[in-house]
């Protein structure tokens, strides 16, 4: 595995508590590192590491420890054929920052946006709510509808929760 400088000064200021949380043995040669465990805690340790890569930060990424999380990426290029993704990651950006982080507020997912690949991390049912929202932001839709639909289907998730049925 093969990661920049910076995520690698984040890994080695953290690495005590990463190995033992994640129940493996970091090592680092350059700018490679090895996982030395169990397959399925490397497993883990490799998508953790990856959030970290994609800029979460180390409790957030930690996160992936319970098995009801996921780590899912979306590349831009693979959901349009525009050619000006620098509007498009405006867009997912907002004015200050403001609709990615409205759509993780809604969406209850950790989003980041790192080059052309969007990140999302949450828990396993809403992690494809938030995986819609970004779609269909980057294919064109207003944010205030993104939002709706966000909106709605926090609702529907939270109703489903308690066992009531949403009259539309």
């Amino acid at each position: 595995m093969f990661l920049e400088k910076e995520i690698i000064k984040k890994i080695l200021r953290n690495k005590k508590k990463l190995e033992s949380k994640l129940k493996v043995k970091i090592i680092i040669k350059d700018s490679k590192i090895e996982i030395i465990g169990d397959e399925f805690d490397i497993y883990i340790a490799e998508n953790v590491l990856e959030a970290l890569e994609r800029n979460f930060p180390l409790n957030i990424a930690l996160l992936l420890l319970e098995e009801s999380y996921l780590l899912k990426n979306l590349l831009i290029k693979s959901i349009t054929n525009r050619k000006n993704l620098s509007a498009i990651r405006a867009r997912i950006i907002g004015t200050e920052g403001k609709t990615l982080k409205l759509m993780s507020e809604l969406s209850e997912c950790y989003i980041t946006l790192n080059d052309n690949t969007v990140s999302i991390l949450g828990s396993t049912e809403k992690i494809k709510d938030a995986e819609n929202a970004i779609r269909s932001l980057i294919l064109g839709s207003k944010q205030a509808n993104v939002y709706k639909y966000l909106e709605k289907a926090r609702k529907k998730v939270h109703n489903e929760d308690l066992g009531l049925k949403i009259k539309e």
